[in-house]
C-alpha cells in the first residue's frame, strides 16, 4: 500500500465514501428554535397543514367588487357603487353575499367578500364618503390571491436532507411551527502532520514552513457549516504518534478525522503505514491532478480521509471529493457549486487518465461568460486560489479542451 499503484478514478473516489459515510456515521435527530435551524440539515419531509392563504385575499389596497359590475367603465362614463362596509386583515371573510351595484372597502391581506370576485385598486378610483366612482373595468380575478396559491394543504413544502435557508424559515413560521427536527452536525477533527510545520503566529526557523494547508481544510469545512470542526494540532511524522492522535480523537466523539500531510511514498511519510493498521482501505490515491495521493481508510469503525500537504491539492481532495461525497451522502442540493457556462480563452490540456481540476477566472462581457485558465499545474500554489474564482474539472478520457470550447465552470462561491 505504500506505493500509489492502485489508484481508483475521481467518480469511484466519491462513490466509495459515500459509501464509507453511511457505514461510519449515525445521524441522530435533535430538535431546534427555528431560528436557530439556519444552515442545519432538516430530518424529515415537512408538508402544509393548511392552505395559505386560508381564503382568497385582497392582493392591494382598493374595492372589493363584482367585477361584472365595472364591465363598460372609462374616465369620460365612469361606474358609482355604494361603499357598503370595510375589511381587514385578520378578519374573517363576509358569509354575507356582496350585493350588486356595491363595493367594500378593503386592505391588503383581508379576506375577499363572498360574491365579490375583483378588487379595483385605490389609483382607479375617485371616493366620496358613501360611494367609490371606478373609472376602468377589472376583470374577474383581478388583485386578488386565492386560497393556497402559496401553498395548498398537504403540498410537500421542504424535503428531508434540504438545508435550511430564511426563504424556508419564512415558509415554516406562516404555517405557525417554531420548532424543527434536524440532524446534528458532524463532528470533524482535523490533524496536520509533518515535522517541518510551525503554526501561523509562531516563529520559524529556517527550514521550517508555515502550516496553510490544514487552515485551507478548516475553513472550507466551517464554510459548508454542517460540520462541528475541531482543529487539533500539528503531530510529528511518525506513524505511532499520528495513529495515537487519530485514536483519541475517535475517543472524544469525532465521526471523521482529516489529516493533511504525510500522503505521499517515502520513508518519512506516514499515510502508508496507518492504512495498514485501519479495519479496511477506502483508497490510496486518485487519479486526478491536483491531490493525487489523496487516500482514506476505516479506523475503528470511524472514516478517516487523508489529504496532501500542499494546499492546493488539499483544497481539490475536499472540493471535488469529500464535500461531494457529503452532498451526494445527505442529498443537500443548496451546497452544489453554482455552475456557469463560459467560453475558454486559451487551450487547456489533459494528461489522459488522470482528472484535471483547472482553476479558472470567470469574467461576463457582453452578455458572455469568458474562463481565463490561471494555472494548470502547482499544488502548493496558493495564489491560483485567490486568483480565480471558480473551477473546471476535465474527465480523464478527454485530451483536454480547445480554445472557445463551451465549458461548464463551478464557481467557488
Amino acid at each position: 500500500m505504500s506505493k500509489l499503484t492502485s489508484l481508483i478514478n475521481l467518480n469511484e473516489a466519491v462513490e466509495r465514501l459515500v459509501k464509507a459515510l453511511s457505514k461510519t456515521i449515525q445521524l441522530e435527530v435533535e430538535e431546534a428554535g427555528l431560528v436557530n435551524s439556519v444552515n442545519r440539515v432538516l430530518a424529515v419531509d415537512i408538508y402544509a397543514e393548511n392552505n395559505r392563504p386560508e381564503f382568497d385575499i385582497a392582493a392591494v389596497d382598493g374595492y372589493a367588487v363584482r367585477s361584472i359590475d365595472t364591465t363598460g367603465a372609462t374616465q369620460y362614463n365612469p361606474v358609482e357603487l355604494s361603499i357598503v362596509g370595510v375589511v381587514k386583515p385578520g378578519q374573517k371573510p363576509s358569509e354575507t353575499c356582496l350585493e350588486p351595484g356595491t363595493a367594500v372597502r378593503i386592505h391588503t391581506g383581508a379576506p375577499i367578500p363572498y360574491c365579490a370576485d375583483a378588487v379595483v385598486m385605490d389609483e382607479d378610483v375617485d371616493v366620496s364618503e358613501k360611494h367609490v366612482v371606478v373609472f376602468k373595468p377589472v376583470p374577474h380575478g383581478s388583485n386578488i390571491i386565492r386560497q393556497g396559491e402559496d401553498f395548498a394543504k398537504g403540498e410537500l413544502l421542504v424535503r428531508r436532507g434540504s438545508l435550511i435557508k430564511p426563504s424556508m424559515i419564512a415558509a415554516l413560521a406562516a404555517l405557525g411551527i417554531s420548532k424543527v427536527k434536524v440532524f446534528r452536525k458532524i463532528n470533524v477533527s482535523v490533524l496536520a502532520i509533518g515535522d517541518e510545520l510551525v503554526e501561523p503566529g509562531e516563529e520559524r526557523v529556517d527550514g521550517k514552513i508555515y502550516n496553510s494547508t490544514a487552515y485551507i481544510v478548516l475553513s472550507l469545512l466551517q464554510q459548508d457549516r454542517i460540520f462541528e470542526v475541531k482543529y487539533s494540532g500539528i503531530i510529528p511524522d511518525d506513524a505511532r504518534e499520528v495513529e495515537e492522535a487519530i485514536a483519541r480523537e475517535i475517543s472524544n466523539g469525532a465521526d471523521l478525522v482529516i489529516t493533511t500531510g504525510g500522503t505521499g511514498i517515502s520513508e518519512s511519510d506516514v499515510v502508508s503505514h496507518l492504512v495498514k493498521k485501519g479495519d479496511s482501505v477506502v483508497f490510496r490515491g486518485v487519479r486526478m491532478r491536483p491531490g493525487r495521493p489523496t487516500s482514506s481508510f476505516i479506523y475503528r469503525n470511524k472514516l478517516v480521509v487523508n489529504f496532501s500537504g500542499f494546499p492546493v491539492a488539499a483544497w481539490a481532495g475536499y472540493e471535488v471529493l469529500l464535500r461531494r461525497a457529503f452532498i451526494k451522502w445527505l442529498n443537500i442540493r443548496e451546497l452544489e457549486r453554482h455552475v456557469v457556462n463560459a467560453v475558454l480563452t486559451r487551450r487547456i490540456p489533459n494528461t489522459v487518465g488522470y482528472s484535471s481540476v483547472i482553476r479558472v477566472m470567470i469574467r461576463y462581457e457582453n452578455g458572455v461568460y469568458y474562463a481565463d485558465p490561471y494555472m494548470l499545474r502547482g499544488s502548493g500554489v496558493i495564489s491560483s486560489l485567490l486568483r480565480t474564482n471558480g473551477y473546471v474539472i476535465i474527465p480523464e478520457d478527454i485530451e483536454g479542451y480547445e480554445k472557445n470550447t463551451l465549458i461548464q465552470v463551478y464557481l467557488y462561491d
